[in-house]
């Protein structure tokens, strides 16, 4: 009776209207009979402004006085019967409220009390036992009983629903959450990567090329190449910038193939640093826009390694078709890179800058695979596999 759900409201309701209603009965009998029965209406009295003072208790969540309560109105009731047998009937009420609020081995010795005295409260009244005089009481009272034990387990049930079903809300919200967390770190992971191996790169050789440009000892010719080739290095950057903020999507793939592709950042990258050659091995074949973006970022990212940091005298970049794979080895003989043995697979493997992370997070998105094998002093092999998508 203190739950706030509307079923329990009714029930409560429903309890109320047949206390009154047995209660009125019982008075009109007393009043009916013959004889003074002050005596008997006062404790009717005082048993029904008990009920309403536990009605209150219910209403106001003070589930702490319920029990109490139940036990007085059960011994006010046992002494009204006892007094006149005309609010017998109450038996019902009191069966339901007893096996509702009290501990169930406790509401099973309370409600037997309650059958024995409402079976010897109708003998008195009859002036004997009679099947229907201990039959009707027992049934009552069994049925009221059970009534009330479904009620409890269905609403035990629903309960147990809303707090599954709540759980998973909460649970579903906090998937979400995380999802959009996740979402926004990939996408700025994937942004970050973006910008270092497009912008951040052409910067990285604008920069050399005009401290070759600036060189006292460059030749004029060389100069006038160096400083052409920063500007045809900016204005690429640049509309590959404004391509990518109005999209926001990553670079496009050679129109000519990814063989092409890797030819021109081979003989670009032999311009002004180490001497790097390419080959090309197997049969071409036709690779997805995400795959050859993936594989031309890696070998460009790994040549502007090269030149910024290997101190190499020559490099080489291989591009290997197999029937189901394709292949990019970038080695040259630089000083290498300190502790990367075993070759590292992982993003906090040694070595991984954030040019390594973002190269390892592209082919991993193209479900291959990126390693490096690297010692001091002995140069440094990159190698990504990725696999190649048939198209049926």
């Amino acid at each position: 009776m203190t739950d706030d759900r509307s079923t329990d409201r009714y029930a409560e309701w429903a309890g109320h209207i047949l206390f009154t209603t047995l209660m009125i009965v019982g008075v009109a009998n007393t009043v009916a009979d013959e004889g003074t029965h002050i005596g008997v209406l006062v404790c009717a009295g005082v048993l029904a402004a008990w009920y309403a003072l536990g009605a209150v208790f219910s209403a106001l969540g003070r589930r702490e006085l319920v029990v109490p309560w139940v036990l007085v109105l059960t011994a006010g009731w046992i002494a009204l019967s006892v007094v006149s047998a005309d609010f017998v009937w109450i038996a019902f009420v009191v069966a339901i409220l007893c096996w509702h609020f009290l501990p169930r081995g406790v509401a099973a010795a309370v409600v037997v009390l309650v059958a024995a005295t409402a079976v010897t409260a109708t003998r008195v009244s009859t002036g004997g036992f009679s099947v229907g005089g201990v039959i009707g009481p027992l049934i009552g009272i069994a049925t009221a009983v059970a009534v009330t034990e479904a009620f409890g387990r269905i609403a035990a049930m629903v309960d147990e629903r809303d707090r599954l079903v709540d759980e998973l809300i909460t649970t579903r919200a906090q998937l979400a959450a995380r999802e959009r967390d996740a979402g926004v770190l990939a996408e700025r992971e994937r942004l970050g990567g973006e910008i270092h191996d497009g912008t951040g790169q052409s910067l990285a050789s604008i920069i050399m090329l005009l401290r070759a440009a600036t060189s006292p000892t460059a030749p004029p010719e060389q100069r006038t190449a160096h400083t052409e080739t920063a500007l045809e290095t900016a204005q690429t950057a640049l509309a590959e910038s404004r391509r990518f903020l109005r999209g926001l999507d990553g670079p496009e793939s050679h129109p000519e193939g990814l063989s092409h592709a890797l030819a021109e950042q081979v003989a670009a990258a032999s311009e002004d640093g180490p001497r790097v050659v390419f080959a090309e091995h197997g049969s071409p074949a036709l690779l997805s826009e995400r795959v050859q973006v993936a594989l031309q970022r890696t070998v460009q990212e790994a040549l502007l390694n090269v030149r910024r940091h290997a101190h190499a005298d020559a490099a080489a970049v291989t591009l290997t078709y197999l029937p189901d794979e394709v292949h990019v080895d970038i080695v040259d003989d630089g000083v290498g890179i300190d502790g990367v043995s075993p070759p590292p697979t992982g993003d906090d493997a040694p070595g991984s800058g954030f040019g390594l992370r973002a190269m390892r997070a592209r082919i991993r998105t193209c479900g291959g695979e990126l390693t490096v094998e690297s010692a001091p002093g002995d140069g440094t092999t990159i190698h990504a596999s990725v696999p190649i998508e048939r198209h049926r």
